[in-house]
């Protein structure tokens, strides 16, 4: 079983110190800064001990720092990095994605996620995004006080399953009632079928409001898959492959309206990882089908398999 896939905001070991020393606060408050190239070696060394060294930060460091809606904050000491974080500016300026909080092992408990987090408040504030907003996993207290800390709420929760070796998974629904469509083909019939949440899909630990821009940024990288019944969307999903330190992993988001086209968009996914020779599979799905998944008898059903990840959000 590999690490727990990643937080978009805080990570689990993250506590808070009530007793800093205010001059010790003032002084980290004083070396917050953008990130900048010669931060690599700092940022990879935060990023080995994150997760059993399954962070995403080696494979978006560079990208942050070339992209001009990446707004990076890293808190510096004795000449490292020890804490960083980056806002990053989405869905035509309207939102503020909050990503990439990190904290070193050495200064973990010194109240650096609450700064680095009041900080890139104060950055989505002066650029006036129209909100911010954040996944992290649902049993992650630390990352949810972060967030109600800063004035964010829960909009919902979804669950999530990671599996490797999915190519030994010899189960198998015998419909196939799906087809492939592009972005321009899911709208409006997407948003009036009511399978989404508050009309956002989450894929892969972000989200983007279901919007015609939306659903092309998306499919810039995922396939989308949809089940109808009298032209009305019954189930709909997306998947894609993306490199992981335990190999290819095949990731995939499933919207259904009832039992079997969840069970037919499962098995639809293990079938495009075995496909795509993927080592892993990460998938995102309703509560409403957590006992529908764990009654199949193929399924692994230990304590941390399975998690649930929430979307909190702060109109600003």
């Amino acid at each position: 079983m590999i690490a727990n896939p990643i937080d978009s905001w805080a990570p689990s070991y993250l506590t808070f110190s009530s007793n800093m020393k205010h001059d010790k606060l003032v002084f980290y408050m004083q070396n917050i800064r953008s990130l900048k190239e010669s931060d690599r070696d700092d940022v990879l060394e935060i990023a080995k001990n994150t997760w059993d060294g399954h962070d995403y930060l080696p494979y978006f460091f560079d990208g942050w720092l070339k992209d001009k809606n990446s707004h990076t904050a890293a808190i510096e000491h004795n000449g490292r990095v020890i804490s960083l974080a980056n806002l990053r500016v989405i869905e035509n300026g309207r939102t503020g994605w909050m990503e990439g909080l990190r904290v070193h092992p050495d200064y973990r408990g010194k109240g650096l996620a609450s700064i680095i987090t009041k900080h890139v408040v104060d950055i989505a504030k002066e650029i006036k995004v129209e909100r911010i907003r954040y996944t992290t996993a649902t049993d992650n207290q630390s990352s949810l006080h972060l967030g109600e800390m800063v004035g964010m709420e829960r909009k919902f929760d979804l669950a999530f399953y990671w599996h490797e070796n999915p190519h030994e998974i010899v189960w198998r629904t015998p419909e196939n009632t799906l087809r492939e469509v592009t972005p321009t083909q899911l709208l409006p019939s997407l948003s009036e079928s009511g399978i989404l949440p508050h009309n956002v899909i989450i894929y892969d630990w972000k989200a983007l409001d279901a919007t015609p821009e939306g659903l092309v940024k998306i499919g810039l990288t995922s396939k989308f898959w949809i089940q109808t019944e009298a032209n009305t969307i019954k189930s709909f999903s997306l998947g894609f492959p993306r490199d992981d330190k335990s190999g290819q992993m095949w990731c995939f988001t499933i919207y259904a309206s009832d039992e079997a086209g969840f069970l037919e968009q499962f098995s639809h996914h293990l079938n495009q990882a075995s496909e795509a020779k993927c080592d892993v599979i990460f998938g995102i799905f309703s509560t409403n089908f957590v006992n529908t998944f764990y009654a199949l008898d193929w399924v692994r059903h230990h304590e941390d398999d399975t998690m649930t990840l929430t979307l909190l959000e702060r109109i600003l």
